[in-house]
């Protein structure tokens, strides 16, 4: 199916003319700038919140719309068989009851926004003339909005960022391969690397220790199968500014989806006057923006809140499971999974007093269940939403965050009156320490959770003496902190290299924070270059390689040819060690993407294993008789085999950006792979990879296809609002035929950013279009 022109300007949005709607009680003016960034003013909060339903839903409809049928297991329905993959894992989830009973357990100024909202996206539903071009492919038309619905987007977002399927790697370890190598191979964070609190300290260790509690869970998890992402963040004090006042910069990192996770948009009402980055579907700005007196970012926080329960089943009756030396019901609801152009499935949504089944059936004995912050009653998530919009200073910020249940964060945060500050803000279960390791028994009451640790004990930064503060997903604090927090943290080598350009940094200005948004220095790529000293060289066109690397930066620049070179080496180095220490699973570990939390994360705790022991001349992980020197000679020329193989001999064809590209894919690309020349944005090439603040994580699956990276970029200048500026991959326009569909991703590319227009004079002054949508009076039709 081929798609004209023409015909991609199906459903896009009229953003000129004046509408007569229902649900306004007075106008909202909408006002966009040259990137379709829409800028919505009304009189009062109800209006305001009308009018980001009303833009998102022009602007992102298909996008809301799928992240809802997602998150309802209801994708299948629009994808066909594509879709089952996510429908089976989210349908057992049962978002959808969990939604509505959040929804009724919210204040009402909570509700007023959800219903709002919600309205919005429906008047534009009703008014538009025609709909997004992705629905005349699948023959349908949306749903109506529902307040809940956006409760259900942010989860669907969020539910692969809890923990749960580390755990479910880890088990299927110790059965592959036992506990002792599995405790030999699984460290958790490395010592020498950067904590998050206090700025500055480095982690001294220990390694994590899990032998014994490997081999006192072994017996339980025997047959235990799976089912079938990071960013930076920096935030300076005036002591280290230009202006005096603090600034704040960062990049969240996710899959490259498409359209972009975020949604820039700026909101106006007598409450508050707040710009930033939503979700789609979600209404306000939870995890990046500023209102007129404080400004707002995260990064994930890698912490550990959802806990899995090996349930025992009756073999005489596979609706009982055991409990306490008893037997209990189990909730069976069956459902069915509507799937298009294809054959209904049938399943059983089973859950137990720890949580919905996502792996296993009873019939079989045993299956595992997920007890996760999100999915609990009291989730008040979106109380924190409503009200963080409307904060005078840091300490009113960090009282709004009381409710924060999911997902949990590094939360950097900073006020006009010169205050920064950080917060672990989320829930976190205080359960046993074997519930953070694997997944434990759920028929003894001795791996219940007691409670959530207290909001004012969660991790904090108030004004450091340093006057900065930095996070990459590293270790947040020391193991004298009381809690365990989680096991599994990105490696330090972001914190790293954005430690190392703040902590001079005087005089500071946006030019600054650009160049760390840019830098792309990778540290392990130092550790491997630099053994290559001392290795010789079995030919001529290794000794030109070699000497490469060895006089090279290890800057992972996309315009050199050393980041290709470096990466093919370290590839093949990594397969190596992994055939050598994981046995039957090394193919799928060595195959995993670069940025997930099972397999990959794995791989990722690895990686960095194995950069540490190249650096300390640790040889225990290596064959018998192997020196690293003797490895990585071997990977090289290996490497450059395959680098010659693939893409010729001529080594100026292998610049980064030509192999180091993104590979954008629209949602119906796969249902449909006839529309991917229209649907799919261009792929591009870029600097960096994983272990690199300009981040482009890559698997070996696909070498060097980027699976996750930067979806946005920002920086806010406490000191004058008109000095924000920010930058998106694609554009604000999920329509493949607007021009905003990926308007600016060449800038995105090349680390530039676009103003942040926030004084309405100066947004008067660039907008390109003007709308007013007007309560719709007695008599009007």
């Amino acid at each position: 199916m081929k798609f004209s022109e023409d015909s991609l300007q199906i459903g896009l949005p009229d953003t000129d003319s004046n509408f007569d709607l229902t649900g306004l009680t007075s106008t909202v003016e909408i006002r966009r700038d040259k990137y379709g960034i829409p800028h919505v003013r009304a009189n009062n909060v109800k209006d305001v919140f009308f009018g980001q339903g009303f833009v998102t839903a022009q602007d992102r409809l298909w996008h809301m719309d799928y992240d809802r049928m997602r998150a309802y297991g209801r994708w299948a329905e629009y994808a066909g068989e594509q879709g089952l993959e996510n429908d089976l894992f989210t349908r057992p989830l049962q978002i959808y009851s969990s939604v509505i009973r959040d929804y009724a357990e919210l204040d009402e100024n909570t509700i007023e926004m959800l219903d709002a909202y919600a309205s919005g996206v429906n008047a534009f539903i009703h008014s538009a003339k025609d709909l997004p071009v992705e629905y005349e492919l699948i023959n349908s038309t949306p749903e109506q909005w529902y307040p809940w619905d956006c409760l259900a987007v942010y989860k669907i977002r969020h539910v692969m960022m809890g923990g749960f399927e580390p755990k479910l790697t880890r088990a299927r370890l110790v059965n592959e391969i036992g506990p002792e190598k599995t405790s030999e191979l699984y460290k958790g964070y490395q010592p020498n690397h950067l904590l998050v609190v206090p700025p500055g300290q480095i982690y001294s260790g220990p390694y994590a220790k899990g032998e014994s509690i490997f081999k006192e869970m072994s017996q339980h998890i025997l047959g235990l199968t799976e089912p079938d992402s990071g960013s930076n963040s920096w935030v300076l004090d005036g002591t280290r500014t230009k202006s005096g006042l603090p600034l704040i910069g960062g990049d969240p990192h996710r899959g490259l989806d498409v359209p972009n996770v975020y949604y820039q948009n700026h909101l106006a009402c007598d409450e508050f006057d707040v710009i930033g980055m939503s979700f789609p579907g979600c209404p306000g700005f939870p995890h990046f923006g500023h209102n007129n007196n404080v400004a707002w970012c995260v990064t994930h926080a890698m912490s550990d809140y959802q806990d899995l329960y090996i349930e025992k089943f009756n073999p005489n009756d596979a609706s009982q499971y055991e409990y306490e030396g008893k037997w209990l019901n189990a909730q069976i609801i069956p459902d069915t999974i509507k799937v298009r152009d294809s054959h209904d499935r049938s399943i059983e949504l089973v859950s137990t007093i720890h949580g919905p089944i996502i792996s296993g059936k009873p019939a079989d004995g045993k299956a595992i269940a997920i007890k996760y912050t999100a999915l609990e009653p009291d989730n008040k998530n979106a109380d924190s939403i409503r009200s963080m919009l409307s904060v005078e200073n840091v300490d009113h910020m960090d009282a709004c965050m009381k409710d924060w249940v999911d997902p949990c964060n590094n939360f950097v945060f900073a006020d006009v009156e010169g205050s920064i500050r950080y917060l672990n803000r989320g829930k976190i279960p205080i359960r046993p320490e074997q519930n953070v390791w694997l997944p434990v028994p759920g028929w003894t009451s001795e791996g219940e959770w007691d409670g959530y640790v207290k909001h004012e004990d969660l991790p904090r930064i108030v004004n450091p003496e340093v006057g900065f503060i930095v996070t990459a997903n590293q270790k947040i604090v020391d193991d004298n902190y009381p809690y365990l927090l989680s096991l599994d943290y990105a490696p330090g080598y972001r914190a790293q290299v954005i430690h190392d350009l703040v902590k001079d940094l005087k005089n500071a200005e946006l030019k600054d924070m650009t160049e760390i948004h840019s830098a792309c220095r990778s540290i392990p790529a130092e550790v491997y270059c630099s053994l290559l000293k001392n290795v010789d060289s079995p030919s001529k066109r290794f000794e030109e390689v070699k000497n490469l690397l060895i006089d090279w930066d290890g800057s992972m620049n996309k315009e050199s040819i050393e980041p290709t070179i470096y990466s093919a080496m370290r590839i093949t180095l990594n397969k190596k060690l992994v055939e050598h220490n994981l046995g039957d699973i090394a193919e799928s570990a060595a195959n995993a993407a670069g940025s997930g939390t099972g397999i990959p994360g794995l791989m990722r705790q690895l990686e960095a294993l194995f950069v540490a022991h190249a650096k300390d001349n640790n040889t225990e992980l290596l064959p018998d008789g192997l020196e690293w020197s003797s490895l990585v000679k071997d990977s090289l020329v290996d490497g450059v085999q395959w680098l010659t193989e693939w893409i010729g001999e001529d080594i100026h064809c292998w610049k980064w950006g030509n192999v180091h590209k993104t590979d954008p894919t629209h949602t119906l690309s796969d249902t449909f792979p006839d529309i991917s020349d229209s649907f799919n944005p261009p792929s591009i090439g870029l600097s960096g990879d994983g272990d690199t603040p300009h981040a482009g994580f890559f698997g070996p699956a696909k070498p060097f296809n980027i699976m996750s990276t930067s979806v946005a970029r920002y920086v806010f200048d406490l000191s004058n609002w008109e000095q924000c500026h920010w930058i998106v991959p694609f554009g604000s326009s999920g329509h493949p035929g607007s021009i905003h569909y990926y308007d600016q991703m060449e800038m995105w590319s090349q680390s530039k950013l676009i103003p942040m227009f926030y004084d309405w004079q100066v947004i008067r002054d660039n907008s390109i279009s003007f709308q007013v949508l007007k309560p719709l009076t007695k008599g009007d039709k």
